[in-house]
């Protein structure tokens, strides 16, 4: 075949495989049944940026998310490793490029000896669990390793470096020696062994030749919009899931009360000493994520202005949870939360939080039993995460009684500034008040761990609970602040 032929032929293949990818994005786009990622790591020379260009060639421009992770940097680096990989998720119907990903960094240290093979290990194990999460919500990740031989390798590097600069986008090893790239493919071979799964495999792909290279990566990313295509995400099924035996509502007494007196003096003490706290030079180090969950007309409200009260709202936000809006419908559960966690040397307060999976969702049906069975252990992961890297998560459940809630339901009814926080939602949820009680059971029988507990608070006095807020907060900071 002469030269000409041969061109005609790849031309030809290109462009029928342009039009596989245009079809396929199409329907993605329209049925919105998931996404794909795709993560592209390997040699720094074997055209990781220039496969990207070829996807912006082949498919529109509009539908496609393209990330570069080098190492952390800036707030990053205070943040949990996960944290700049969750906000930047294609959403649902779109592609994602990810060049550099949650392998980059951890690869990187132990191809340096700055990281040993149990720790390598163990951030492996918390990547498997991400990366099934993300498969559970619809996302397809398609891991792609661009491999080229010594001999390829060393053509690369003899390039003129002004021409370099044009092909290798963004330079993943820096200036390694052959050595030093001998280590990388021995840990990422170690990578390999540990996270190519069933559902998110590590392809293989040689790179010397670029139209081979770009059409079996093109392929292979059609290939996973086809499957996503052919059957929407189902729940996967959790198996051994048990309920709790346990009633922690029915074992409160709710008859604790403090006077007025009592109650302002204590209200001035603890808030004095909260401020205190929050101004204390190491929670520059630290941030706080306070949660608070509880039945309706428990309180929440004015317990959590008791405490943001006496702190800068320079370093606070508060998020009243409600039902997610139509962009957070098309991610993962957790993304809108990961979005709102507190940077280093703030406070972050959730008026219903992430656990609303665990209780209106699976009470009301919003989502289907194997979704709300395997969130459990992903918010714990989440939370664990937040903890490794300095964020006290502090839980309250604020707790009532069937007929204290019934009383302060009627008292709204007859204020005209409390009505508005009324509706007919509320006093249907009344009805559900036992399939409540068992969620909440089971929330804090899965989900009350060493790093972040479950605070039950009888709330039938309002005081009462609101200075037990405040002194487990005090009481959490002092100890975490104190140096070891």
């Amino acid at each position: 075949m002469s030269d000409k032929d041969h061109h005609r032929k790849r031309k030809a293949e290109r462009e029928a495989l342009r039009e596989e990818l245009l079809e396929a994005q199409f329907e993605l786009r329209t049925l919105q049944h998931g996404s794909v990622l795709l993560l592209i790591s390997g040699n720094d020379f074997a055209g990781k940026a220039e496969i990207i260009h070829s996807f912006y060639e082949w498919l529109d421009n509009r539908y496609l998310n393209t990330r570069a992770f080098a190492l952390p940097k800036g707030v990053e680096r205070r943040m949990p490793r996960l944290w700049r990989y969750w906000r930047t998720l294609p959403p649902t119907g779109e592609l994602g490029f990810y060049l550099g990903s949650w392998y980059h960094q951890p690869l990187m240290r132990l191809s340096r000896g700055q990281m040993s093979i149990p720790r390598f290990t163990a951030q492996m194990q918390q990547v498997l669990r991400f990366e099934r999460l993300l498969n559970d919500e619809g996302i397809i990740l398609v891991k792609i390793w661009l491999h080229l031989t010594d001999d390829q390798q060393g053509k690369h590097q003899r390039i003129d470096p002004a021409l370099l600069k044009q092909t290798v986008a963004m330079r993943e090893w820096g200036d390694f020696s052959a050595a030093d790239y001998e280590k990388v493919r021995e840990g990422a071979r170690l990578m390999t062994e540990l996270t190519s799964t069933q559902g998110a495999p590590w392809i293989r792909v040689p790179a010397a030749d670029p139209h081979e290279r770009d059409q079996r990566i093109g392929q292979i990313v059609l290939e996973a919009m086809r499957q996503r295509l052919a059957c929407e995400p189902a729940p996967r099924p959790v198996y051994g899931w048990q309920p709790a035996q346990r009633d922690y509502l029915g074992q409160l007494d709710y008859s604790l009360a403090l006077d007025k007196d009592d109650y302002q003096a204590q209200l001035e003490t603890w808030q004095t000493r909260l401020r205190e706290l929050i101004q204390h030079p190491r929670f520059a180090r630290r941030s706080l994520l306070l949660v608070f969950e509880g039945s309706d007309a428990a309180g929440k409200g004015g317990t959590i202005r008791r405490i943001t009260q006496c702190l800068d709202p320079r370093i606070l936000r508060v998020h009243g949870t409600s039902a997610p809006t139509d962009e957070e419908r098309r991610m993962p559960y957790l993304w809108r939360f990961w979005r709102r966690i507190p940077a280093p040397g703030n406070v972050v307060v959730f008026d219903r939080s992430y656990y609303g999976r665990v209780l209106v969702e699976r009470v009301e049906g919003f989502c289907e039993a194997p979704d709300w069975q395997r969130a459990y252990g992903e918010i714990n992961d989440f939370e664990q995460q937040l903890s490794d890297r300095g964020t006290l998560v502090i839980k309250f459940w604020l707790a009532i009684t069937e007929e204290e809630q019934l009383k302060r339901f009627k008292a709204r009814e007859e204020s005209p500034v409390k009505r508005y926080k009324l509706t007919e939602e509320d006093w249907r949820n009344r009805e559900r008040w036992p399939d409540y009680a068992q969620a909440m059971n089971d929330m804090v029988e899965h989900c009350s761990t060493r790093q972040a507990p479950w605070h039950l608070i009888p709330a039938e006095n309002k005081r009462y609970a609101r200075i037990q807020a405040l002194r487990i907060v005090c009481e959490t900071l002092t100890d975490a602040l104190k140096e070891h």
